[in-house]
């Protein structure tokens, strides 16, 4: 994302230490989408997602002279969210709340008549929740996050090779629940 449109995110960063509050402020608007969508579809729940996010760049900003600079940015902060997603996601176990795709369930019931785009935001939703959790959260954050092999293996703890394994068989399962929605097929 932050690849040939001006200065990168280890720039931002270093200036951003140097006292340049916009350089956190541009991190922050770089960053804040994407990782609402990867922790939205890992919570199934908008505004836990946001909170997270902002709790994300909370840490970032606390720990920040802990970040080590000959590593890439992008993949510490990731997970970062990743890590409270999944403490959260712990919570909500020991809570008894219902597990994801249960939640998701409801939530389509709940949806009577949907219009068009609504029903498709379901849909993919749904698909994303009946992945096994390796599975959605590596779709996830190359989908949705645009991390590469490298990133997401940095920020899920798995080797490259454990990460294409479970992109593979998570965007084929993807494709076989959502293929009806490809444009090019209608």
């Amino acid at each position: 994302m932050s690849e040939g449109s001006g200065p990168t995110d280890e720039a931002l960063f270093a200036a951003w230490l140097a006292g340049d509050e916009r350089a956190f402020e541009e991190l922050f608007a770089r960053w804040q989408t994407p990782l609402a969508r990867h922790l939205e579809r890992m919570l199934d729940d908008a505004a836990a997602a946001d909170d997270l996010v902002i709790e994300t760049f909370f840490r970032l900003h606390r720990h920040r002279a802990r970040v080590r600079r000959d590593v890439p940015l992008k993949p510490f902060v990731w997970t970062i969210a990743r890590n409270l997603a999944r403490n959260r996601i712990r919570m909500q176990r020991l809570w008894g709340w219902l597990p994801l795709a249960s939640a998701e369930q409801e939530r389509a019931l709940a949806q009577a008549a949907p219009a068009a785009r609504d029903e498709v935001q379901a849909r993919v939703a749904a698909a994303f929740a009946a992945l096994p959790a390796a599975q959605r959260e590596a779709c996830s954050l190359r989908v949705l996050g645009e991390l590469s092999l490298g990133e997401i293996a940095a920020v899920t703890g798995a080797s490259v090779g454990t990460v294409k394994s479970r992109l593979f068989y998570g965007l084929r399962r993807l494709r076989e629940q959502l293929g009806d929605l490809d444009p090019a097929k209608g």
